[in-house]
């Protein structure tokens, strides 16, 4: 299937207050030394805010590919490799583990180190390096901040100049984190885009047709994994991976034994949200040399239980 055979659903979403929130991050952003931004393994483009990627453009980053476990691990890698550049590093990130918090510290260090011999070469003391964590809205940032936070958070109190409302949390003892992210309102930028966050649930259920992001993350899929939903499913040689042969795959029928398209549309985005049909990245990096075209060996589908609810995402 070519990429253009896809049917991008139109997504209604109306962020507010965008110059507000803007003018918020960018006082925020005086106080600190080193930005956290947390992006959606699964679609490292879409989920990035690019009003944000402006603001940001000047500070030391650190890139968070989160939910990196439920991604493909070929594209991860690859994904590492072409976000990666001067004054900006990347890391996978599975916040619900928590295992990588070291690993994130330094990255932290290391990208402050600058501004650490900046402040020393004016003759003030160091001080732990500061970080803001931003991206956009159920990118995990809250899961991520608590992970590295743990129970025994320490308020280090308010800073000259900061806003009454912001305090610091010492995560590390050469590092403070920032405990208001000053998140922005995303600004859709194509319907595509709009269509991939609603496939993960960056997007309010409400502001979207669950058929319709089905359909389109079934041809997407289809499109990058030929054969895997298929599989999945259990149909038979030859049937095409469409919502109503899911449906009757299934046995999930309406009175008149038609086929139930909204609760097999609500099962595939509730199965794929937690790679139950495998480790799956709904945007590919360029594919490189010496690697496999994609995590399908590693993503192989499993039987999964019946679909049940998602958790809150955060």
């Amino acid at each position: 299937m070519q990429q253009s055979d896809v049917i991008t659903p139109k997504i209604q979403w109306y962020p507010g207050h965008i110059a507000k929130y803007e003018r918020k991050l960018s006082e925020l952003l005086k106080l600190v030394d080193v930005v956290v931004e947390v992006l959606d393994a699964r679609l490292p483009v879409a989920s990035v805010n690019h009003r944000l990627e402006v603001t940001i453009r000047n500070k030391p980053t650190l890139i968070i590919l989160n939910k990196s476990d439920l991604a493909d691990p070929a594209q991860n890698r690859r994904w590492q490799k072409a976000l990666a550049g001067e004054n900006r590093r990347v890391m996978l990130y599975d916040a619900k583990g928590g295992q990588a918090k070291a690993q994130l510290i330094q990255h932290v260090l290391a990208l402050g180190e600058a501004a650490m011999q900046k402040l020393m070469a004016k003759g003030r003391k160091r001080r732990p390096v500061r970080v803001l964590v931003a991206g956009m809205p159920n990118v995990g940032k809250s899961t991520l901040i608590n992970s590295i936070v743990g129970q025994k958070k320490t308020k280090t109190g308010h800073r000259a100049g900061v806003t009454r409302d912001t305090q610091w949390v010492r995560i590390h003892p050469e590092v403070e984190l920032m405990d208001s992210p000053g998140v922005i309102p995303p600004q859709l930028d194509s319907d595509e885009a709009g269509a991939l966050l609603a496939t993960v649930s960056s997007i309010g259920d409400a502001a979207f047709d669950e058929e319709e992001v089905a359909r389109f993350l079934i041809e997407t899929i289809d499109r990058l994994y030929p054969g895997q939903l298929a599989r999945y499913f259990k149909l038979t040689e030859g049937e095409a991976p469409t919502l109503e042969n899911m449906a009757l795959a299934r046995h999930y029928k309406l009175s008149g034994d038609q086929p139930d398209l909204l609760r097999t549309a609500q099962a595939l985005l509730t199965e794929f949200r937690h790679a139950r049909p495998g480790r799956i990245t709904l945007e590919h990096a360029q594919h490189t040399p010496k690697e496999p075209e994609s995590g399908e060996a590693e993503s192989r589908t499993r039987q999964a239980p019946e679909p049940t609810e998602p958790p809150a995402e955060i």
